[in-house]
């Protein structure tokens, strides 16, 4: 059954997608909400002082040394949240939540942390119109889009102009939970990018890692970014004044998600253990496996949306290397010859890390399952 009241949200103009008096009271209601909100994700936040330094001071003194649980104030039963860094921002300055998209409860998670309201952008229609959490997200302020329209990816650049004319978004940029055995990051959508060029609003770069054996969430949170003051090597030829601007924003966007990465590397070396990839056999698939069941667990899919759930933005290089591994694959004629095998072998990783397909897969063999429990 979908949800009342809300499930044509993406159907709405720039205009009626919120009102003014919407974003003044959830403006000025945020603290009221956030304990609603901390006492319905039953979250416990565990926030570090606030240190005066920049974003590379930060890093290129901090230790990676191991930091065993049992050390960090975890609470049994709760959602334990633990907020490693937190910069001072403006209190009346609205910002760009830039976050990076991990596992299926970040947006709650990162919802807990954040000191001001930020309407979420939402690129899951299905849960839009089935999970019943979505009204908590509506009642912080959202905006929805359908990914996969042109039009509406169109219109929610506009619609994220208007709320940052006064209140702070939230927007996940990487498109879909990163699944991805070989990359800290996905490559970013430059959406946030160019609308904080258009809008002269900062990026503040959250980075969540969660521990799912020990329910335990670990938060990242930059100091606010100025974009235009960036660097950028430009002494190029550029075909066309539009090559030349793609090159520049496209440029940005890597390096927030640089900036996301050496987060996300840090992290993982200071509250995770290291594990031997012997003791896996395929520790690449045994990982993704781990997150595709757990995805099912909490999100309860009953429809295949899964190109659309899980959309992710591939480089041009990225492109071009699957088009040329595909097709000498589709060409050979012997498998098993040493300098065939290596392109077969090469298509089937490619097609190991498709997440739709996998999950498709996946979502293929409970339903069949489910059917051969009953014919029993």
């Amino acid at each position: 059954m979908k949800n009342f009241f809300i499930s044509n949200l993406h159907k709405k103009d720039v205009k009626h997608c919120t009102t003014n008096l919407g974003l003044y009271l959830r403006k000025i209601s945020d603290k009221p909400f956030k304990k609603l909100c901390n006492l319905f994700t039953n979250a416990h936040i565990v926030r570090s002082e606030y240190l005066d330094k920049t974003d590379e001071e930060y890093f290129s003194n901090l230790s990676v040394e191991y930091i065993p649980l049992d050390s960090l104030d975890i609470k049994k039963g709760k959602n334990n949240i633990i907020v490693e860094r937190y910069p001072k921002l403006d209190k009346d300055e609205p910002y760009i939540f830039v976050c990076n998209h991990t596992c299926p409860e970040d947006i709650e998670t990162i919802l807990n942390i954040i000191d001001r309201n930020a309407y979420l952008i939402l690129g899951s229609i299905e849960s839009l119109q089935y999970n019943k959490e979505m009204y908590l997200s509506f009642l912080n302020g959202m905006i929805p889009f359908d990914i996969m329209d042109n039009d509406q990816r169109k219109q929610v650049f506009e619609k994220m102009k208007r709320v940052l004319n006064t209140n702070s978004i939230l927007i996940f940029p990487e498109g879909s939970h990163n699944y991805s055995p070989n990359k800290l990051i996905n490559p970013l959508f430059d959406g946030p990018v160019n609308l904080a060029l258009q809008t002269n609003r900062k990026i503040v770069v959250v980075t969540l890692i969660k521990d799912q054996e020990n329910n335990v969430s670990y938060i990242d949170v930059s100091n606010p970014v100025d974009v235009k003051k960036l660097n950028v090597d430009m002494d190029k030829e550029f075909e066309s004044e539009d090559s030349k601007n793609k090159y520049y924003v496209n440029s940005l966007s890597s390096i927030i998600r640089d900036k996301m990465a050496t987060a996300v590397y840090y992290i993982i070396e200071k509250h995770f253990e290291t594990i031997i990839s012997r003791d896996y056999g395929n520790l690449e698939e045994y990982l993704r496996m781990s997150k595709i069941i757990d995805a099912f667990k909490k999100l309860k899919w009953t429809r295949d949306v899964f190109e659309a759930e899980y959309l992710v933005k591939k480089t041009k290089a990225d492109k071009e290397y699957e088009d040329v591994v595909r097709t000498i694959s589709n060409l050979v004629i012997n498998p098993n010859a040493i300098t065939s095998r290596s392109w077969v072998l090469s298509e089937l990783d490619i097609d190991s890390k498709d997440v739709p397909k996998r999950m498709r897969e996946y979502w293929m063999s409970t339903k069949k399952e489910k059917v051969s429990k009953r014919k029993k």
